[in-house]
Formats: C-alpha cells, structure tokens, sequence
C-alpha cells in the first residue's frame, strides 16, 4: 500500500479538513468537515473509520465523549485519513481542533485581582 500525503501549499491548504464545536442537543459536538475525491473514498478519523454525510464535501459529527475517546488529552488536532479503495492508496491531512478543546482544567478556589 502506497501512502500520500497532502502537500504543504496554499491549494492544499485550502482543502484541509476543520473542524468547530456545535450544538447536539444537550451536550456539544465537534463537526469535521473535508472534501474528498469521490463518494467511495472512506474516511477515518485517528485511525477510525467514519461514517461521513455529503458527498465530495463531507462532514461528521461526533459527541465530545467520541472525541475524548480517539484523541490524547491535550490534542491539538486530529489526522483525517481519506482511503481510496480504487486506487489502493490512502491521503493523510490533519484539522486542528479548537483551540483549548480537550486541554487540561484547573478548579480555582480563589482568585485575587490588585491594581498598581
């Protein structure tokens, strides 16, 4: 199996998977979107296949319990992986994730504030 990867450039950069959190009910999500070649290119997030909605243009979204669960704690973006079936060779990119998404929180007891 042959491995491309997606080449550094403006044009590329402009294909490049995002993502951004929304509402999915209750609790939020986070919504990756991408394009792809064609409709039979499957796609995976850090290694696990997705079922995807759209065609060319694709996103999924996923329950941030999901997120937690593919990514490490501290992440700051997660590799999409188009599988291209025909052609028996894979493309790798990568969307950056929000900024502070699944970073550490510290509980405060108290915070003090002077001005000088």
């Amino acid at each position: 199996m042959t491995i491309g990867v997606f080449a550094a450039s403006p044009a590329a950069a402009n294909d490049a998977p995002t993502t951004r959190l929304v509402a999915c009910g209750e609790q939020s999500c986070l919504r990756i979107e991408g394009r792809r070649d064609s409709v039979g290119t499957l796609v995976a997030i850090n290694g696990q296949p997705m079922a995807v909605d759209g065609a060319e243009s694709w996103r999924v979204t996923l329950p941030m319990q999901t997120v937690r669960q593919i990514a490490e704690q501290g992440a700051r973006r997660l590799e999409v992986t188009l599988l291209h079936p025909n052609a028996t060779r894979e493309s790798r990119d990568y969307a950056r994730l929000p900024i502070g998404l699944l970073g550490d929180t510290t509980a405060l007891e108290a915070i003090r504030v002077t001005a000088s």
